[in-house]
């Protein structure tokens, strides 16, 4: 076969004779002018120069830092007045716990050590049960993201409003969300964000239904009714970027524990992953036969979801592959991880269930967790007379506890232990209730276990089924009493 017109061989000869000839043409000129070494050593330095402003730190050398300033405020924390063997076996010990606890490997007992308030002790005493209320939205809040120090609570819902609140203080405000200009016209930011269309149609477009932030304070991302997934830097309040991808509503997001990796999942029966850092889509995962619902990631490379096809599923995103666990209710709502192989579920007939990665049926289920609205303070009938009212429309775990805490429309928190067996989790016991009116749509308990914080609504998350007219909409949080022992 003939080698064709300009192949690499041909290139490759004339390049060299083209060299050589260019390489004696340069000698002759430095002999004869003696200027070229000049220009060649100022070149060199200028090109030094500009390395030298381009050495940036590595990653390495990142990481190396961020441990070393991360210790020295750990020894600052520790006791002062031990000497050097103990404080270090100390440390040793404290950070071998801190990332136990991370990986979900250990859980600390804290459930037994929760007192709840007796009402009608409260009552005599002339204090309050009720919690903390901080209205906030227009419209039910549907999600919510807490910052990995517990200091700072993001807010959305079904209006398309994003709020921040500090908890310690409850001071709130509201995040600019007219960054995005997805219709083409000029945002003024004042009319609310581009993406909530005016009108009594378009609901369901306008509505946020999910929210979480990175574990480093860093970035805030959103979705909802408009098929995207909205980024904004939480530190500045400036938006970033607006993900498109989804061909649905965007209905959970999670990042994964220490990086800027987030999973988003969708009605349209897919979970995506994408790098914040490199803003672009990482990969598709496909499976679901209906629509994702929930979504919750811890630090491994693995995603839990739940959905409306009667399963959850874990995806090892690395091999792209999935592990599928059949649920006895047509609908699982919602879903969080107790440790790295074990997650609790919420389904839409009013029951809870714990799962582990070793079996395909839950490990426990617990029926009709909220089977019936409780009735008003007053003793009258529940303000909702409807059976969505028991479908538990969120769930939370302490990280690293053995805590969890469960919310739907029959007007109460609801309180779990997790009951330990020889392979983990084996089931949740009781431990009592807090009061919350309204639908329970989204939930977060502290790592310290110090209060429990509940995003509430007059309406269920994903839609209308029923109402409850003597709710509000906004954020409650209750405090919780931890004994010594």
């Amino acid at each position: 076969m003939a080698r064709p017109k300009g192949s690499a061989l041909v290139g490759k000869s004339a390049g060299k004779h083209g060299r050589v000839k260019k390489r004696k043409l340069d000698d002759a000129l430095d002999k004869e002018t003696g200027e070229d070494e000049f220009f060649l050593a100022s070149d060199q330095e200028e090109n030094g120069a500009e390395e030298d402003d381009e050495i940036q730190e590595t990653a390495e050398q990142k990481r190396l830092r961020l441990a070393k300033a991360y210790i020295a405020r750990m020894r600052q924390d520790e006791s002062q007045g031990v000497d050097a063997d103990e404080d270090h076996a100390a440390l040793s010990e404290r950070l071998q716990q801190q990332a136990l606890e991370a990986m979900g490997r250990v859980q600390r007992k804290i459930a037994s050590r929760v007192q709840l308030p007796d009402p009608r002790i409260a009552a005599s005493a002339g204090a309050s049960t009720s919690g903390r209320f901080t209205k906030c939205h227009r419209l039910p809040v549907t999600a919510m993201a807490v910052t990995s120090d517990d200091t700072t609570a993001f807010s959305v819902s079904k209006d398309g409003s994003i709020f921040r609140m500090d908890i310690e203080t409850g001071t709130r405000s509201r995040i600019d969300a007219g960054g995005p200009k997805l219709s083409g016209k000029a945002n003024t930011g004042s009319s609310g964000p581009e993406w909530v269309k005016k009108g009594p149609r378009q609901a369901a477009y306008r509505a946020l239904l999910a929210a979480a932030v990175s574990d480093d304070g860093h970035y805030l991302a959103v979705g909802g009714g408009d098929w995207r997934v909205h980024v904004w830097d939480a530190r500045s309040n400036e938006y970033v970027q607006g993900f498109t991808g989804h061909r649905d509503i965007v209905s959970g997001l999670a990042f994964r524990g220490g990086t800027h990796e987030l999973c988003s999942a969708s009605f349209d029966r897919s979970v995506k992953v994408w790098s914040l850092d490199d803003r672009t889509p990482m990969d598709t995962l496909l499976g679901h036969q209906a629509e994702v619902l929930a979504i919750d990631m811890l630090r491994q490379e693995r995603a839990v979801t739940a959905g409306h096809d009667h399963t959850c599923r874990v995806w090892k995103i690395p091999e792209e592959s999935q592990l599928i666990f059949r649920s006895h209710a047509p609908a699982v709502d919602c879903v969080r991880y107790i440790t790295a192989t074990q997650w609790v579920s919420g389904a839409s007939d009013g029951s809870l269930a714990v799962w582990s990665q070793m079996k395909k049926r839950p490990v426990s289920i617990i029926k009709h967790a909220h089977a019936a609205p409780a009735p008003k303070a007053d003793g009258g009938p529940a303000a909702i007379d409807s059976d969505a009212a028991s479908w538990v429309q969120s769930v939370a775990a302490c990280q690293g506890a053995d805590l969890v805490a469960s919310g739907a429309g029959d007007g109460l928190i609801r309180l779990w232990e997790v009951e330990e067996g020889k392979s983990g989790a084996q089931g949740l016991g009781q431990l009592g209730a807090l009061p919350a009116q309204g639908f329970v749509n989204a939930l977060h308990i502290a790592k310290s276990g110090r209060f429990v914080l509940a995003g509430m609504g007059q309406e269920p998350r994903l839609g209308r089924w029923a109402r409850d007219g003597s709710a509000r909409n906004g954020l409650l949080l209750h405090t919780l009493q931890l004994s010594d022992q």
